[in-house]
């Protein structure tokens, strides 16, 4: 019982003790009890929470507990995050060489209904990320940093080369394609050789075009370079405009079939 109720309700019958009689005590008792429980609520302390006693009346427990995520839920907000990252990637090839077409759209969403065996409502999923990256142009850098992490090296090929249909959708590759498809092959930590594996299924050169240059096709960067140099310089027509028009077409001809040969190497490795 509250303090200022039994101490109203002891005044009270002190009081009806002295005025005697069953029923004053009774009265005056009574009275002195009602005293006190007003005082009481007009001098309680405001509860620590004042939701207390309310949540068990008025909402479940799971409104202010949640429970854990199950195996399932957790799988799928990893699935959701990967395709995020993986659209961003696929947006930033397809923006690289100015708009974006529909044919680039589709090859990403066969990435992941073939590679990946995304379900309809999964593919509904990167739909709208798709269109989310159109508009919104994502952070690039963190993208290829969470598909490193996320996939094993062979994933990562795959990748790379899902990315090299669709720079080809809509044409040759250009020189923004290409060097987009570089940044994001080393960004995942492949090297040049494994991107030039991937590029020989797309952008195969005949050996004829190294041949041309005096090399073969598994020649290196460096060596691809010096080879059109010393060729270039040795079959430069003014090198030979001493000796007549007739030798200086001969020289234009060959200087020519070097620099296209050179440019069509240079396009596959990205030089």
């Amino acid at each position: 019982m509250a303090p200022g109720k039994v101490l109203g309700a002891m005044v009270g019958l002190m009081i009806g003790l002295w005025l005697g009689g069953p029923l004053s005590i009774i009265l005056c008792t009574f009275v002195g009890a009602v005293a006190g429980h007003f005082y009481d609520q007009a001098n309680a302390l405001p509860p620590e929470d004042p939701t207390e006693g309310l949540r068990e009346r008025f909402a479940p427990p799971s409104a202010w507990e949640r429970e854990p995520l199950s195996r399932a839920a957790i799988d799928e907000q990893a699935q959701e995050h990967f395709a995020r990252h993986l659209c961003a990637l696929f947006i930033e090839v397809a923006r690289a060489d100015g708009d974006v077409v529909r044919d680039e759209v589709r090859v990403a969403r066969e990435y992941f209904q073939n590679e990946l065996k995304y379900g309809p409502e999964a593919l509904n999923l990167v739909r709208r990320h798709l269109k989310e990256f159109l508009a919104h142009p994502p952070h690039l850098e963190a993208s290829i940093t969470a598909c490193r992490e996320e996939l094993p090296t062979g994933d990562r090929l795959l990748l790379v080369d899902a990315l090299y249909q669709l720079a080809l959708t809509d044409g040759p590759l250009q020189r923004s394609e290409q060097e987009s498809l570089r940044q994001i092959a080393q960004g995942l930590g492949l090297t040049d050789e494994d991107r030039r594996a991937v590029a020989l299924r797309y952008l195969a050169v005949d050996d004829t075009q190294y041949a041309r240059l005096g090399i073969s096709p598994d020649a290196t960067d460096a060596e691809v370079k010096r080879a059109y140099r010393q060729l270039a310089t040795a079959h430069h027509p003014d090198r030979v405009a001493h000796l007549g028009q007739g030798a200086i077409e001969q020289a234009t001809r060959r200087f020519q079939e070097i620099n296209e040969a050179y440019e069509e190497i240079r396009r596959l490795r990205g030089l």
